[in-house]
């Protein structure tokens, strides 16, 4: 049960993470395609929603009835359990990444979500200067969440009465390792940041590396094979590595032979990074596949026509010698 819950977490984060991207790439076009942007949007939201649904317990919508009489602002406080638990991130917990955990309970609720009191700033040092200065009283109080919802009576009524419901919820100490809550927090927050990787990208990662070994050690044998006959000292064969090891120092060395060199220096040429790098699935990698690597390879070439000029081939001087 554990394992497919898992599965199902992972495969939800991996989507919501491929919206995102396309939301990114997206924005790179504003006010062209505005129905596809407002329905990816409701999609993200949806997924989003998936993602934090804790145990399968999915969360209805509200239902509010029909507004009655005028408009009035209810508020009310829920006290965290910071002195039975003094260890234990209340705030993390209720803010969730970027606060998109108390942003989603307010979009649910219609309710408006404020930690205050006692360490509720990040900045003790700045806590401490402004408790008892206009506008920061609540700094004098324990450490709460205000909670404050504008609405006809009877629907605000509702709406708070949801809040301090879901607030309670996320103020119950989970053990470590066990807070499946902070898990997706910690995920989310990957996503946003963009260092999520999905599983999909883990596969192609190591099938790439493995495929990658298999072509080196083939080349590396042909090298071997051309070798043999011009260099005795070559006839044991070169090592096949059984299993890989990582990430291959020299990617694809189509040619090891530089045909424009009169001693037949052996040269590494350059990998094949945008094969590699589509693989990989790495940004940094795709950064170096459209890099330009044409200065670098005429600077290669003046330094072996300078070498060629001034120094002679050390097989050249032992045939000489002989």
């Amino acid at each position: 049960m554990c394992d497919t819950t898992n599965a199902s977490t992972q495969s939800i984060a991996d989507y919501l993470a491929q919206l995102l991207k396309d939301r990114k790439q997206l924005a790179a076009f504003p006010n062209v395609f505005i129905h596809v942007e407002r329905l990816l949007d409701e999609e993200i939201a949806k997924v989003r929603a998936s993602l934090f649904q804790i145990n399968g317990v999915k969360k209805e919508p509200l239902i509010l009835p029909d507004a009655d009489g005028p408009v009035t602002t209810l508020t009310e406080k829920v006290y965290v359990p910071v002195k039975e638990h003094p260890d234990f991130n209340f705030v993390g917990r209720i803010l969730g990444p970027r606060g998109m955990t108390a942003k989603q309970l307010e979009q649910e609720t219609g309710c408006k979500i404020m930690v205050r009191g006692k360490g509720s700033m990040r900045d003790k040092k700045k806590e401490d200067q402004n408790r008892g200065k206009p506008n920061w009283e609540h700094l004098s109080d324990d450490l709460h969440v205000l909670l404050t919802v504008e609405d006809t009576e009877n629907r605000a009524q509702i709406k708070l009465q949801r809040a301090v419901e879901e607030v309670k919820k996320l103020l119950v100490p989970q053990a470590d390792g066990e807070d499946e809550l902070k898990k997706r927090q910690l995920m989310e927050l990957a996503i946003i940041n963009g260092t999520y990787r999905d599983s999909s990208s883990k596969a192609v990662s190591a099938t790439a590396c493995d495929d990658e070994w298999r072509r080196v050690a083939a080349a590396a044998a042909e090298t071997q094979r051309l070798l043999s006959p011009a260099i005795p000292g070559l006839a044991t064969p070169l090592r096949t590595p059984a299993t890989p090891l990582g990430a291959p120092l020299i990617l694809s060395p189509r040619s090891l032979l530089s045909p424009g060199d009169p001693h037949g220096l052996i040269y590494t040429p350059y990998a094949d990074y945008t094969n590699y790098a589509a693989l990989a699935a790495s940004p940094l990698l795709t950064e170096y596949a459209t890099a330009d690597h044409s200065g670098a390879a005429a600077v290669a070439a003046k330094q072996r026509r300078h070498l060629g000029q001034i120094r002679e081939h050390p097989y050249q001087r032992a045939g000489a010698l002989s």
